[in-house]
């Protein structure tokens, strides 16, 4: 299942075409064409590997999932694969949503592929539809159009990210619960996610703009620079916030301490108050027959007016000490 996108000087922009206009297209060099395709099928990869001579290494990228982002130089054609980002509101669980983008750059054509619909693409789509110069430049300028409009869609997530880690830090300082520290170890797991999405994509785009490859020209190197710079910069924003998520994981340890701390002074104050107060009772507490002050009709008030005078010259005590 694919759309396809042909744009020719003199017929203008085409879509939904034939095969046969499309192998038809490829021989005229002054057309575009661009093929979306969403899954692939058997029948597909038949077209793709008979009319494009794709390598069967590049169908095999396109049927299994890759780990990282790459880039490989074929006869015919250069292989890419990129990533997008996309933020599942309401989501705790896997906020951010992580789709490979496969793409084949060819003289005068671009192969895409994507499991699941981007939002970046569509959006692409639409404005080609709508008269976008976006095709008439080249197929080299329809790939940095198409990966531009990827890195930009990062931007939100990245945003909404750092509106989370906020919340965080600010609940931190306020309670720091076992709610707290879910939520740290959620956003240090997406945060590890994000760098490993954004910084690898970040070394291929170097690659490409610094790359000798016959299928960009010189003039389009320029522009790749551009997501480059922008791919750097939101890394370096993604690693602003590893720090802060490491540091709130230190802070959260060092509150649940020191509160820990604090219980446990209270407690050792209130049991180092209540061991002469113990000793006192249970001395008078065994039953001799002959002991002073039992008989005494003073001895009860005497004996706790004791145990408070006691207690209250312990407080004092305590409080210059400035254990308290």
């Amino acid at each position: 299942m694919f759309e396809s996108f042909i744009y020719n000087p003199e017929k203008g922009l085409q879509t939904q075409v034939s095969a046969e206009e499309i192998t038809q297209s490829l021989k005229d060099e002054r057309s575009v064409l661009w093929i979306d395709l969403l899954d692939i099928e058997d029948s597909d990869i038949d077209f793709l590997t008979s009319v494009f001579n794709l390598h069967p290494l590049t169908i095999e990228d396109f049927i299994m999932p890759n780990a990282r982002p790459k880039l490989e130089k074929f006869r015919d054609y250069i292989f890419l694969v990129m990533f997008s980002l996309e933020s599942l509101n309401g989501n705790e669980k896997g906020a951010i949503k992580t789709t490979e983008l496969d793409c084949c750059l060819g003289k005068n054509f671009l192969i895409t592929f994507h499991a699941c619909p981007v939002n970046s693409l569509n959006l692409c789509k639409d404005r080609i539809r709508k008269q976008s110069p976006m095709m008439q430049n080249g197929a080299d300028m329809l790939l940095y159009s198409l990966l531009d409009s990827c890195v930009d869609s990062y931007m939100p997530v990245i945003g909404e990210f750092d509106d989370k880690v906020d919340v965080m830090t600010d609940e931190l300082f306020k309670d720091p619960s076992n709610e707290v520290l879910k939520k740290i170890y959620l956003l240090k797991n997406q945060i590890l996610h994000l760098r490993r999405t954004i910084g690898p994509q970040a070394d291929v785009i170097n690659l490409l703009e610094r790359g000798d490859y016959e299928f960009i020209s010189r003039s389009t190197l320029i522009y790749f620079r551009n997501i480059y710079d922008n791919l750097v910069r939101m890394n370096d924003v993604v690693g602003t916030s590893r720090d802060i998520i490491a540091g709130a994981m230190e802070a959260y340890v060092s509150i649940v301490s020191n509160r820990l701390n604090e219980i446990m002074k209270t407690l050792t104050v209130i049991a180092t108050i209540m061991m002469p107060l113990t000793l006192i009772a249970s001395i008078y507490g065994m039953n001799f027959k002959y002991m002073p002050e039992i008989t005494h009709p003073l001895g009860y008030p005497a004996i706790m007016s004791v145990m408070v005078v006691l207690s209250v010259l312990m407080l004092v005590y305590f409080k210059r000490k400035k254990w308290l």
